[in-house]
C-alpha cells in the first residue's frame, strides 16, 4: 500500500491527438474531488484498494489524501514531495527536482512541447487517450485517461511489473478557488519529520 501511489506523471501527446488532448487540458487551472484506487495483478486479482480525496493547482501543487484503509498523504509543492504516514507518525520530504515528479496527475499541468519529447499518445475513443513512454525510465508501460465532459473520470496505469492501477475519479470540481496555502503541511505533535535530497 505505502509504495503504490502513482501521482506525478507528465504525459505527452503525439501529433495525431495533441490538439484534442490540449483542448481538454487547457481549461484546467485547478481540480479537486474524490478517488477510488484499485491495484490488480497481471491475472486480474485485486492486490490493494484505497479511497480518498485529491486536489491540484497549477503549477506544481497537488495533494493525494488516502483516507482508507491506511491514512496517508502525498503532497507536492513545486520540486518537493511529502509522504505523511499517519499510522507510523512519520513525514518525509523529498527533493524530486524539475523532472522527478512524473505521476498521473501531472498531466493536467504538463508543457505539451516538452512532454511530447518523452511520450506518445493516441486517442482511442471520443473521451479516452492512451499514453506510452518513449523511454524506459517512466516507471510504467502504458496509461489510459478518460474524461467525462471537461473533467477526468478514470485513469488506468500499467506498470513494469505488469500490475494495473485503476483510479476512478468522482465529485470532481473544475477550477475551484485553491491557492498555494491550501497545500501547506504542518506536522502534528509527535510526528517524526525527515528530509531526503536527490
Amino acid at each position: 500500500m505505502r509504495n503504490r501511489c502513482f501521482f506525478l506523471l507528465l504525459l505527452i501527446p503525439s501529433a495525431q491527438a495533441e490538439v484534442s488532448l490540449q483542448d481538454r487540458l487547457a481549461p484546467i487551472q485547478s481540480l479537486q474531488g474524490e478517488f477510488a484506487q484499485q491495484v490488480l495483478s497481471e491475472d486480474g486479482q485485486e492486490l490493494e484498494r484505497s479511497r480518498g480525496r485529491f486536489k491540484l493547482l497549477q503549477p506544481g501543487f497537488f495533494s493525494w489524501h488516502i483516507q482508507s484503509p491506511d491514512e496517508q498523504l502525498l503532497l507536492a509543492t513545486g520540486n518537493n514531495l511529502l509522504h505523511y504516514d499517519v499510522e507510523l507518525e512519520t513525514a518525509t520530504w523529498r527533493d524530486i527536482g524539475e523532472t522527478g515528479g512524473r505521476g498521473p496527475l501531472a498531466i493536467f499541468s504538463g508543457d505539451g512541447d516538452d512532454l511530447s519529447l518523452h511520450y506518445q499518445i493516441e486517442q482511442t475513443g471520443t473521451d479516452t487517450y492512451r499514453l506510452q513512454p518513449k523511454g524506459t525510465d517512466a516507471g510504467f508501460t502504458a496509461l489510459s485517461l478518460t474524461f467525462s465532459g471537461n473533467v477526468p473520470s478514470r485513469m488506468t496505469v500499467q506498470d513494469q511489473l505488469r500490475q494495473t492501477t485503476v483510479i476512478e475519479f468522482s465529485a470532481v470540481q473544475l477550477n475551484p478557488p485553491l491557492e498555494a496555502a491550501d497545500f501547506e503541511f504542518v506536522p502534528p505533535a509527535g510526528v517524526d519529520l525527515y528530509y531526503h535530497e536527490r
